[in-house]
């Protein structure tokens, strides 16, 4: 009978314990098959026998009948092993212990692995953190090994590539960090709007202000420092947010790791810039200021804080930036400087130019000096000469190109910014709550 051809068949392979009905639909498959087979049968094997308790499986010759049944020929073969059945007794379950044992420590032995390569990475980069640390009041301290975005070789052809791409960072950056502002500046105004509309104080909302009734009679002292410390407040929450938490994600890289950290810079601004802005103005966020009854030189001390932290952050920041990038080579010695301004000092100039221009003619003070404010934030990012990406953080290396993607969001969102809110929107939020308990 010809040899049913499954892949079950294959050598070294073990036959796992069927059902009953798999084992019935699998003999009538095979019934089936040899019943309709048109293929030409193999030739019947004939092997000696060896004697009792020998395996013929191990004979070394066999005796192949031609197909006209008469002629026989003598044919030397390699011996075939063939694996055991496994026993159903004591053995077979020993076995599977074991079995699943060795699985045990294998996997075991690739955490442990993984973990010391974790922690290797770990101590490199504390070591780096450190040598970066003192290097900042030792400038000629050479510890530690050579980094490996020390200045590279490259052709002039290489360079020129090279030089040509900074113009498409500028312009990624400048539509992410208009969009950033945006976002940030509407959740800002509706955040005022919301707590407002708790004492019974509509708004109007336009593309420049959130207007209020400033003659209303239910104005007080205190929900007037709540409504306008609101807005500024939900900021610092996002940008602590962003800044801390979403831009340390193992897989926030490049041009979406930039988005973040912008995010995170203008939720800094809107608190921290707002208030120098604010009490310079006599707006926004310094009527918190003049409510409070603070005097000239507690304005002046507080805004210098602000102002300093501002500038902390931005320098600090340098690390985070220069892990934007796409190549390794930019963030070489030779061009991180120029990479940092194409990508961070030169995106909010020309975005905070945009973002005026679309205000036009009913630009405030008070957004204006916010803008100008950032500037504390984004420049410092320039003096931190000696911060280095960690390698690993960098995203994949990538040819540079414009992303069409944020300059059609762009557009659409400044579009519908201007258009949408240039006669303004009135809004009227009301609260009621009502809660009866009557006993039964």
């Amino acid at each position: 009978m010809t040899k049913y051809k499954d892949k079950s068949y294959k050598k070294g392979h073990r036959h796992k314990k069927r059902g009953l009905v798999s084992r019935t639909l699998h003999k009538f498959k095979r019934d089936f098959y040899d019943l309709f087979s048109v293929k030409s049968k193999k030739p019947k094997e004939y092997r000696p026998f060896l004697g009792k308790g020998t395996d013929d499986s191990f004979a070394e010759t066999a005796y192949i009948i031609d197909d006209d049944g008469k002629s026989i020929r003598e044919v030397h073969y390699k011996p075939r092993k063939h694996h055991k059945n496994r026993s159903k007794g004591k053995g077979s379950f020993i076995n599977r212990i074991v079995h699943r044992w060795n699985k045990y420590k294998s996997r075991r032995g690739k955490k442990i692995h993984k973990k010391k390569i974790e922690k290797r990475h770990k101590k490199e980069f504390k070591r780096r953190q450190r040598i970066q640390l003192i290097r900042k009041f030792i400038p000629s301290y050479k510890g530690g090994r050579e980094s490996i975005f020390d200045d590279e070789q490259l052709t002039e052809e290489r360079e020129k590539q090279i030089k040509k791409g900074f113009f498409y960072y500028t312009v990624n950056s400048v539509a992410l960090y208009v969009i950033a502002y945006l976002l940030v500046y509407m959740i800002y105004q509706l955040t005022v709007l919301v707590v407002a509309s708790r004492w019974g104080l509509d708004s109007v909302l336009y593309y420049y202000d959130l207007a209020f009734n400033d003659y209303s009679p239910l104005w007080s002292r205190y929900n007037i420092i709540v409504v306008t410390f609101s807005g500024p407040f939900i900021s610092l929450i996002i940008g602590f947010v962003f800044y801390k938490w979403v831009v340390n994600r193992p897989k926030v890289k490049g041009f979406v790791k930039l988005f973040v950290l912008w995010i995170g810079f203008h939720g800094f601004n809107l608190f921290l810039g707002a208030f120098v802005s604010g009490v310079s103005f006599d707006e926004g966020f310094g009527y918190v200021a003049n409510w409070l009854y603070l005097n000239v030189f507690w304005k002046f001390l507080i805004s210098l804080i602000f102002l300093f932290i501002l500038g902390m952050t931005g320098y600090f920041s340098a690390q985070k930036f220069l892990e934007t990038s796409n190549s390794m080579i930019r963030v070489t010695k030779k061009y991180r400087t120029r990479f940092l301004f194409h990508q961070v000092v030169l995106p909010w100039f020309i975005g905070s130019v945009l973002i005026l221009l679309v205000k036009i003619p009913n630009n405030m003070p008070y957004e204006a000096g916010t803008l100008v404010t950032m500037m504390f934030a984004v420049v410092t990012v320039l003096f931190n000469i000696k911060a280095e990406p960690r390698p690993n953080m960098i995203g994949h290396n990538k040819p540079t190109k414009i992303v069409w993607t944020y300059i059609i969001i762009l557009l659409l969102m400044l579009t519908l910014y201007r258009v949408g809110l240039d006669t303004g929107y009135h809004i009227v939020l009301k609260y009621k709550l009502s809660l009866s308990i009557n006993p039964v």
